[in-house]
């Protein structure tokens, strides 16, 4: 009788923690996942498979051994034993993969990590968990399991050749690191960003939106520009050919403004034009100016390549081109360029400032749109008559924030301080749209107001009201 109620009892308590325990367990494990959805917790999908499977096949396996006290070595009880420990070497993966490579902050050290190196720990995890469930939970000798593994290594790898040689140059390029995910870098013709570093290949995304692949084997063998290292300024050197019969010291002080005032375009490193080439139809220069980033190099260039052409227009530059035309006695070599009588056709009462003596002409400029035509640090010299296009007007306010004031159109000026206010020069003018402007000379402009007093008070009213909405804005008075 008392070997009887010993046997009962040897059951009992397990039985007991297991039927107690498990149900408190899922409660508590409910509880916890309920808090962290409402919380927008990203692990949530983790705790989920602890509660699913883990804690279940937990309470499975210590039912078989303690309860129904089958023997460890039964073959139910190692099937049990190894589905928890699959289970539970999957939680630990999700585990990792949230804490350590999931749920990273931009810019941090786990967002830089590649994800060969991801994979290469969710491996290492793998491998340890199979020795364990191979060694204790089956009985069987690790070292002969290493034994056959290697032998058959040998056999896989004559097989997979190529593809374990990506995986090698993979590895050597985690661990030498000469790129990572966010880096631009030149390879095998083509020029984009890193976006994924994998064990096969490289996943580079060109300025076009392609996907180029690139074996890993052929970047650890082969050479590779990265653009983003040692820092992500990156440089950019063009060369521009103009005439012969422009002076050198000239074309480069033109060019060096146009740097200086491009957007985007750093200080430091301070911008360079250099005299580089004679060639046969030009005099060759060399541009180089730098950018913060290689993503704003093709926008910057842009910028610099467009103004480029209006500003060598307004300084009466020329930039050749290898083309010869041949004319016959009496043809016309082209359209007659437009005077500045015509131009002035829609504004009659400038006409009369239209001199016949050359220097005293007015000027046609063009300005590109997005350029600025007149500030606090560009000064604008003359008296301008815009002929075509849309330019806006904005100060500076309290904050020392730009604000626009208001817009200009055709038929409508600006000029500098002699003609236009002392305040001019506090007004930014940036073209919203291509300009044509025509600009007069301070003298002209002040004979032609003398003579036609109703054109100086029109002129004379625009300003002041210019002048006082700058000023309110910039003491931050009502309009």
């Amino acid at each position: 009788m008392t070997d009887f109620f010993g046997e009962q009892l040897s059951n009992f308590w397990p039985a007991v923690w297991i039927s107690l325990g498990f149900p408190v367990v899922m409660l508590l494990l409910n509880e916890v996942i309920g808090v962290c959805e409402r919380r927008g917790f990203t692990g949530v999908s983790t705790l989920r498979t602890i509660r699913n499977v883990v804690i279940p096949s937990s309470a499975l396996l210590a039912f078989t051994r303690y309860v129904l006290e089958l023997p460890r070595d039964a073959t139910s009880v190692r099937i049990v034993a190894t589905a928890f420990w699959v289970f539970l070497l999957y939680a630990v993966l999700g585990i990792v993969n949230h804490f350590v490579f999931g749920a990273a902050q931009a810019g941090s050290w786990r967002e830089r990590m590649p994800k060969l190196f991801g994979d290469l720990a969710r491996l290492v995890l793998v491998a340890l968990g199979a020795l364990v469930i191979y060694s204790n939970v089956w009985g069987h000798e690790v070292r002969g399991a290493l034994t056959a593994l290697g032998v058959g290594s040998v056999v896989i790898g004559l097989a997979l050749q190529e593809p374990l040689g990506n995986i090698v140059s993979g590895l050597m390029l985690l661990f030498e690191r000469p790129l990572k995910v966010g880096d631009w870098v030149s390879a095998e013709g083509v020029t984009g960003k890193v976006i994924e570093i994998n064990w096969r290949s490289v996943h580079i995304q060109t300025s076009t939106r392609e996907l180029r692949i690139v074996p890993n084997v052929r970047l650890y063998k082969g050479a590779f520009s990265n653009l983003s290292r040692p820092t992500d300024v990156r440089t950019e050197v063009l060369q521009l050919g103009f005439g012969y019969d422009d002076p050198p010291n000239r074309v480069k002080a033109v060019l060096f403004d146009l740097l200086k005032t491009t957007e985007g375009i750093l200080s430091d490193p301070a911008p360079a034009v250099r005299t580089f080439e004679y060639s046969d139809w030009s005099v060759i220069y060399r541009v180089s100016f730098s950018v913060a980033r290689q993503e704003d190099l093709a926008a910057t260039r842009d910028r610099f390549m467009t103004r480029l052409w209006y500003v060598v227009r307004r300084a009466g530059l020329t930039i050749p081109f290898p083309i010869q035309m041949e004319y016959s006695p009496g043809e016309n070599p082209g359209v007659a360029p437009v005077t500045p009588q015509e131009w002035l056709r829609d504004y009659p009462r400038f006409r009369a400032a239209v001199k016949q003596d050359v220097d005293r002409q007015p000027k046609v400029m063009s300005f590109a749109a997005g350029e600025v035509i007149q500030s606090q640090k560009v000064r604008f010299q003359g008296f301008a008559l815009l002929l075509r296009g849309k330019a806006s007007l904005s100060v500076l306010d309290r904050s020392g924030e730009l604000v626009q004031v208001g817009e200009i159109g055709p038929g409508e000026s600006f000029g500098d301080q002699i003609t236009a206010g002392a305040q001019s020069s506090e007004l930014t003018i940036r073209a919203v749209e291509d300009l044509t402007v025509m600009i007069f000379d301070s003298k002209t402009m002040t004979e032609l107001f003398r003579q036609s007093p109703a054109l100086a008070a029109e002129v004379g009213d625009a300003i002041e009201a210019r002048r006082s909405t700058s000023l309110a804005v910039r003491y931050g008075r009502a309009v």
